[in-house]
């Protein structure tokens, strides 16, 4: 019930009353706008909150992407590694072979010249021995010849005995020089000539196939590490991608969000 107050009071006390009636209201309205207003700072500074959270958890997905991301990156330095070693094993065969072939060909040219030397002295020997072989025989023949000369001074006829030896001493001596130079050749007869040049091609053949092994194996190697390099490069890019995409969507919606939180707090504070 409305308080009534006398004639007297009422002209002076009313409008007292009101004006405190309206000095009540004015900060109940006022506490209510206090009270949203830190309720919509609060909100701003727990929406700030969660996008400092929402950061740093990017920022943790990031480092763990480049920790993933350095184990293929490991993995291309060994794959590198070991392709410059085979590299580097494929010359030193390649320069092993070169110098192999050198030090044959010097070792044959020594053969040859040791083979040349061997047989320029065993010709030597074998014309010396051909040479005594016939001194030999002209000692032999030459009593005979002085026993000819001798009776035929004397007018004398040899015996049949004298005679058939005689002949048989003189066909035996010609045979002899007749056999002699095939018995002792003055030149050495190569062995197996053809057997010789088979075993060259066999190493030849040896030294080429592995040397086209080992550069097969270093285009393979070759060819897998361009592989992995271009899988690694589109494996980096598409995660980059999507990281960058999520990012910028996260980063878009808390810029939007932060703008819509200044504009209600600056119409709340103004």
């Amino acid at each position: 019930m409305r308080r009534r107050w006398p004639k007297s009071l009422s002209r002076e006390v009313g409008p007292r009353w009101m004006k405190l009636e309206d000095s009540g209201g004015e900060k109940r309205e006022s506490s209510a706008l206090q009270a949203d207003r830190e309720s919509r700072i609060w909100e701003y500074e727990h929406t700030l909150e969660k996008i400092r959270r929402r950061k740093q958890d990017e920022e943790s997905a990031s480092e763990r992407l480049r920790q993933a991301m350095q184990q293929p990156e490991q993995e291309l330095s060994l794959r590198q590694s070991a392709i410059e070693t085979r590299e580097q094993q494929l010359e030193m065969v390649q320069l092993d072979g070169a110098r192999g072939r050198e030090a044959i060909m010097r070792e044959r040219h020594s053969i040859e010249a040791v083979r040349r030397t061997v047989r320029e002295e065993r010709c030597r020997q074998r014309r010396q021995w051909i040479h005594q072989i016939k001194e030999m025989n002209a000692r032999v023949l030459e009593p005979v010849r002085l026993l000819a000369e001798e009776r035929k001074k004397k007018c004398e006829q040899a015996t049949a005995k004298e005679d058939v030896a005689e002949r048989a001493l003189a066909a035996d001596i010609k045979m002899i020089e007749e056999y002699l130079p095939k018995l002792i050749s003055l030149e050495d007869i190569p062995v197996n000539p053809e057997e010789t040049d088979t075993i060259r091609r066999q190493f030849d053949e040896v030294f080429t196939q592995g040397e086209q092994s080992h550069l097969a194996s270093a285009e393979e190697e070759q060819a897998r590490k361009e592989r992995l390099g271009r899988g690694l490069e589109v494996y980096r890019q598409r995660m980059l991608d999507e990281y960058v995409a999520k990012k910028n969507g996260k980063l878009h919606d808390a810029e939007a969000t932060e703008r819509h939180l200044s504009s209600v707090v600056d119409q709340v504070l103004n």
